[in-house]
């Protein structure tokens, strides 16, 4: 009774868990991966201004370059994918990063500071769409969302996890900056190793492997599903306002403690990993995952109501309001990421899967890219109306989804 007691529990604690052999690898290397770069992550700014004798002007120069440069390099690598298929490419990417990150703590003035960041932005920004176009190799159409809810489960636990340690680490030896860097690297490194031992396999056919070489791309992505990635890319602003529309609010216009400003990310974190596989299901193609786009739109704009009504209140409700917004934000934020990948896949040709998901990865690039100017600059000096304008943005590109989505099919 007691064996049988404990196989139902192990078989409840990893059922969420795609049954493909093939996906479980991939997403232990996903593991490693967001492993390190929540230590990366944890200690980065001291790492440059302190370690590298940077200014923080100087580092987002450099970051805002980097994402630049990623966003030109995407689509040129996604076709390469379709190529020479994705996981030989996704290999490369590991090892360009790894290399990238191991150059890190020996480089010495701002001018280099700017070139590895953007040789590195280049693989980190180009490897998110190829690592979502190997992953729709390993399972049917129908499972796709759902394996990708799952790779983002378990690199979020990774980055919990990464970060922590990092944070224990840094209390232990004063200023290890520097060994998180290459930590980081190694993680890369390792996940290249791991990678190389992952033999890849038509979904649907097991035991047949993918050909040497995919044919070349050639239909051109139409206007309208560019205007799917812009309106996913609105749609994730969601990661600004966490990151920094909302600290900022705390910190600056309202009463709120500041303890609050780590809290929110806290709830964030754990609220995402319970509900991601739950709000998953049934997104088995395009009309359903438009659908979710249109709910976190809503969402989201419910999100930005409640911290505009957060300004002038007392301690109380300011911090029972925000932890509310952030639960809401925190739903809009899955609704969002689970339609936009089966949007990306539902309009994806097999042959040219890496190149349609690299131009849908655009619009996502541009909101970090141009998100945190627009929140700084518009939205949080005009107060509760400029959180009340941006509602207004996020319910008109969630509602306006499922209506480009069924012209451009």
């Amino acid at each position: 009774m007691a064996d049988d007691h404990r196989q139902r529990l192990a078989s409840a604690a990893v059922g969420w868990l795609p049954p493909e052999p093939p996906v479980r690898r991939f997403l232990a290397v996903s593991f490693i991966d967001s492993l390190g770069t929540g230590m990366f992550l944890a200690g980065s700014a001291l790492f440059f201004t302190r370690d590298l004798g940077l200014t923080a002007g100087q580092v987002g120069l450099g970051l805002s370059l980097s994402g630049v440069t990623g966003f030109a390099c995407s689509v040129p690598i996604g076709r390469l994918s379709d190529k020479k298929n994705a996981l030989p490419v996704l290999i490369a990417l590991q090892l360009w990063r790894a290399a990238c990150f191991f150059a890190y703590p020996f480089i010495n003035g701002l001018g280099l500071f700017i070139t590895v960041a953007c040789l590195a932005g280049a693989g980190e920004w180009a490897a998110a769409p190829v690592v979502q176009s190997l992953l729709g190799s390993f399972v049917p159409e129908a499972s796709r969302v759902r394996a990708m809810s799952a790779m983002t489960l378990i690199r979020n636990i990774g980055f919990g996890l990464g970060a922590g340690a990092a944070a224990a680490f840094v209390a232990v030896s004063g200023a290890a900056y520097r060994g998180l860097v290459l930590a980081d690297a190694a993680s890369f490194l390792l996940s290249a190793v791991l990678l190389l031992r992952l033999r890849v396999r038509v979904a649907g056919a097991p035991g047949a492997p993918i050909r040497a070489e995919a044919p070349k791309p050639r239909v051109r992505p139409g206007a309208r599903f560019v205007t799917l990635s812009a309106l996913n890319g609105v749609l994730y602003l969601h990661t600004i306002v966490l990151n920094v529309g909302l600290p900022l609010w705390i910190a600056s216009y309202t009463h709120g403690p500041g303890a609050l400003i780590g809290t929110i990310v806290v709830v964030n974190t754990v609220l995402a990993a319970a509900i991601q596989m739950r709000l998953s299901r049934g997104v088995d193609g395009v009309r359903p995952a438009a659908s979710r786009q249109f709910r976190a739109g809503w969402v989201l704009a419910a999100c930005c109501l409640l911290v505009a009504v957060s300004g002038p209140s007392r301690v109380a409700v300011t911090v029972t309001v925000i932890l509310a917004a952030t639960a809401v934000l925190t739903v809009g934020e899955v609704y969002q990421s689970v339609g936009g990948w089966g949007v990306s896949y539902g309009f994806a040709p097999e042959a040219s899967r890496g190149y349609y998901l690299s131009v849908y990865s655009l619009g996502s690039t541009c909101a970090v890219i141009v998100g945190p100017w627009l929140i700084t600059s518009a939205v949080l000096p005009a107060g509760g109306s400029g959180w009340i304008a941006l509602a207004v943005v996020f319910a008109v590109a969630g509602a306006l989804v499922p209506t480009v989505a069924r012209g451009a099919g």
